[in-house]
């Protein structure tokens, strides 16, 4: 199996080179196959606050206009986010790989909060934006950080391998921009990672790729204007079979309605006919056969 990853602007996806095929990425299988009964109230939040800023605009449209903006408001919040999250990712990407960069003003707070990371924690990173996929699982991902850090010497941190300076080696990090934290799902993003069977560097390159290496610790770093935190994240056997019946359900999902009939005719008209009759005891009438 041989993986080429392709994008078209902010979308990226997966093909199987052989086959031509796309394989489905960690992400998308949990959009399809994990509940996100958070986003129910986050969308509702979200309207709600694009109608009280844009009050006196929206009061200017015709009703159908006005409900049509509406419609869209959460999804304007949703892309400046992700537009947010991607362009820090990226500076930050350039960074971990020594290249000078010039950051906007609107991005210098994540930014040197990233900086302050990689610093504080000494960040050795050996693959930055790494494509992995499962050969038996057919499915792929791009890992955000994998390499050494200097964690602690604390006792929750004493079963952790370290080299000769002291670093936890094979360490793989997942970076996240969003305003709310690092959510339970992240668990099997990182456990679809670590538990791939191949990582390939230089994702237009199949022939880079190489057995996935042994990971000795998982975590996600949040990034946010006012600095950073860095979680560990319990990312086990356990949560990568949670991750595979996750894309179970997507698959079922996706062709459940192929699953369905057409209503069945009837072979012969119906001979039944429904009357009213009088109720002998002079009650209210009923209807009978």
């Amino acid at each position: 199996m041989k993986i080429v990853k392709k994008s078209n602007g902010r979308n990226h996806w997966y093909v199987d080179v052989a086959t031509g095929e796309r394989v489905p990425g960690v992400t998308t299988i949990l959009d399809q196959g994990l509940p996100k009964k958070a986003l129910i109230n986050w969308s509702a939040n979200a309207t709600a606050e694009y109608a009280i800023d844009n009050w006196d605009e929206l009061a200017k449209l015709a009703p159908s206009a006005r409900l049509t903006k509406l419609k869209g408001g959460r999804y304007a919040v949703k892309d400046e986010a992700s537009n947010r999250g991607t362009q820090v990712h990226k500076l930050g990407e350039r960074l971990m790989r020594n290249e000078t960069v010039v950051v906007p003003d609107l991005l210098r707070p994540y930014v040197d909060s990233y900086v302050r990371f990689m610093d504080e924690f000494q960040l050795r990173a050996r693959h930055v934006e790494a494509l992995v996929y499962s050969e038996a699982h057919r499915y792929c991902g791009t890992l955000d950080i994998f390499g050494d850090i200097l964690l602690p010497d604390m006792p929750e941190y004493d079963h952790l391998p370290r080299d000769d300076d002291g670093f936890v080696c094979n360490a793989l990090i997942d970076a996240k921009t969003n305003r709310s934290g690092i959510f339970g799902e992240t668990a099997l993003q990182l456990a679809g990672y670590r538990f791939a069977d191949f990582m390939q560097p230089d994702p237009d390159d199949p022939d880079s790729a190489f057995d996935m290496p042994p990971v000795t610790f998982t975590g996600a770093v949040w990034i946010r204007p006012d600095g950073y935190s860095l979680i560990p994240v319990v990312a086990e056997d356990e949560q990568h079979r949670a991750l595979l019946y996750a894309q179970q359900v997507g698959n079922f999902d996706q062709g459940a309605r192929e699953l369905i009939g057409s209503p069945i005719e009837p072979p012969t008209a119906s001979r039944y006919v429904l009357s009213m009759v009088e109720d002998p005891a002079d009650e209210p009438a009923g209807a009978l056969f």
